[in-house]
């Protein structure tokens, strides 16, 4: 068994959730630090994945020491993600909504295109404590579909339904969760889906970090289709200030009358943002999978 495919096992997942129950943050967050030394020191597949994702962002110039240690710190910032979105579920409205810092005007924004009629498409990325940041934003009594992956690990459906109790409509990818995605937003719903899961089905590569990647082209389609108003999200994690939600907003789309160059050039907008933010944090970028096309498993 691949060590990916045992961390999202449903055992681990109903451990992990254990844990982040019933554990001190103090004892939750060593967990997390003697994990990360484990996987530092053994060097699954999974740790070779993870490293090679951030030498292409980081560039050559980054020692080998220097590129260790990183990868290190980014499956230990991992533990911790998991620590605290599992301590902090099935807490009340009240308490989820400052578990992470939301700009007053991503909220206004959302409640702006939900009074004018338009549809508004959430993109996240899969940066430091995204789980925790999506219970935030539901906790606010917004009705929102999520369209998450068409078959997951077992461990994911105790995630999704975790996130359902939170509010979410969680929907796998089908053409009829598609389609009801489509109604939604066209009728000035709200739909949530990742910008950056690799999709190494889909037969267009896009630019990123200056070498094609697997990056998905669904979402742009998805706003294309629909004419929703685009926002694109990260988490991010400080020290001092705790977790706080960044959106760039809007990301109008491009349309030139060729319907697959704007996909491809729409999509390429997309990941130049996604660039920023992972720029301003690798260490927390949790991308567990090869992005581009010469990388393996």
């Amino acid at each position: 068994m691949r060590i990916q495919d045992f961390i999202s096992s449903k055992p681990v997942t109903q451990f992990g959730l254990w844990i982040g129950q019933h554990m001190p943050r103090r004892a939750g967050y060593g967990l997390a630090s003697f994990a990360a030394n484990i996987m530092a020191s053994r060097k699954p597949q999974l740790y070779w994945t993870v490293q090679a994702n951030l030498r292409q962002i980081v560039g050559p110039e980054v020692d080998a020491e220097t590129l260790h240690k990183m990868t290190r710190n980014l499956f230990f910032h991992a533990g911790q993600t998991y620590y605290d979105f599992f301590h902090s579920v099935r807490q009340p409205p009240e308490i989820l909504v400052n578990a992470v810092r939301i700009p007053a005007e991503v909220i206004e924004l959302i409640k702006s295109n939900q009074a004018s009629g338009k549809g508004t498409l959430l993109l996240s990325t899969h940066i430091s404590n995204f789980d925790l940041a999506g219970l935030a934003v539901g906790a606010l009594g917004f009705p929102i579909q999520m369209l998450s992956l068409a078959n997951p690990e077992a461990g994911f459906h105790i995630l999704n339904y975790l996130r359902a109790e939170s509010g979410f409509n969680v929907t796998p990818i089908t053409p009829q969760s598609l389609r009801e995605a489509i109604r939604r937003l066209k009728s000035g719903g709200i739909v949530a889906t990742g910008m950056d899961r690799p999709i190494p089905e889909d037969r267009e590569l896009i630019e990123f970090f200056g070498r094609p990647a697997y990056l998905p082209v669904g979402p742009v389609r998805l706003a294309m289709m629909t004419g929703a108003k685009v926002m694109m999200g990260t988490c991010h994690y400080d020290p001092d200030e705790g977790y706080s939600l960044k959106v760039v907003y809007p990301v109008e789309m491009m349309r030139t009358g060729n319907r697959r160059q704007d996909i491809l050039a729409n999509t390429r907008r997309l990941a130049a943002i996604l660039e920023d933010f992972v720029l301003a944090c690798p260490e927390q970028w949790m991308m567990f999978h090869p992005v581009w096309p010469d990388m393996s498993e």
